[in-house]
């Protein structure tokens, strides 16, 4: 019907029976992108960071009963410095988040899911950048509390609400303005922003520098 309109010089050719017709294109970039392409998409960096979160909870926890334990007692006697412990810890806690995301991509490509993100390097640096961030979250919960059971609980709680707030749950799209402002504070919503940029809204270098930057900030 479009190509009955146009004339040999691409133009659109409307006669006296071809009705209101206005007709405009224009091409849409990559970063332009406000729908993923799978829904799948648009859940994986939820999931994602829903999984940095058990890993962050259960390394916090680990170093938490080696602490009751007496497990730090004897490696503080070791002819090592006490960063190079807490070192180990972290560098522990960082693979395995690594780890968990690598599996999660390489799940979000079988057929069933077919998620491909836009870009590979980008990922990469999201996923690195959210690790580093749920590292120093690790450390912050292991110093809630003295006990296991306290830390459990009250990490759990602290990062529950942080989630839910950070758009795990409900995308910080849909969420009201005011809830999106606070959001700001979740690193959930960071890890969500880097990780969707990646996969699915192509982010370039310049776009992905505020959430990693921020995502570092918290690390530290």
């Amino acid at each position: 019907w479009i190509e009955g309109l146009l004339d040999r010089g691409g133009t659109i050719a409307l006669g006296a029976d071809a009705g209101p017709v206005d007709l405009e294109m224009s091409e849409l970039a990559a970063g332009d992108r406000t729908v993923p392409v799978t829904a799948y998409a648009l859940t994986f960096p939820q999931g994602a960071a829903w999984g940095l979160m058990a890993c962050a909870l259960g390394a916090s926890l680990s170093l938490v009963s080696e602490r009751t334990r007496g497990t730090l007692v004897r490696l503080t006697l070791a002819p090592i410095a006490r960063w190079e412990i807490l070192a180990g810890k972290a560098l522990a806690c960082f693979v395995i988040s690594l780890v968990m995301l690598t599996v999660l991509v390489g799940v979000a490509h079988l057929p069933f899911f077919g998620v491909r993100p836009e870009s590979y390097a980008m990922l990469a640096l999201a996923s690195v950048c959210s690790c580093a961030a749920f590292v120093g979250v690790m450390m912050l919960i292991a110093s809630f509390g003295k006990t296991v059971a306290a830390v459990e609980g009250f990490g759990r709680a602290v990062l529950l609400v942080l989630a839910l707030v950070g758009g795990a749950a409900v995308p910080v799209v849909f969420m009201p303005g005011w809830m999106r402002s606070a959001a700001g504070v979740s690193p959930f919503r960071w890890v969500i922003e880097a990780l969707a940029g990646a996969i699915w809204r192509g982010f370039g270098l310049s776009e992905m520098l505020l959430p990693c930057a921020v995502l570092l900030a918290i690390g530290l």
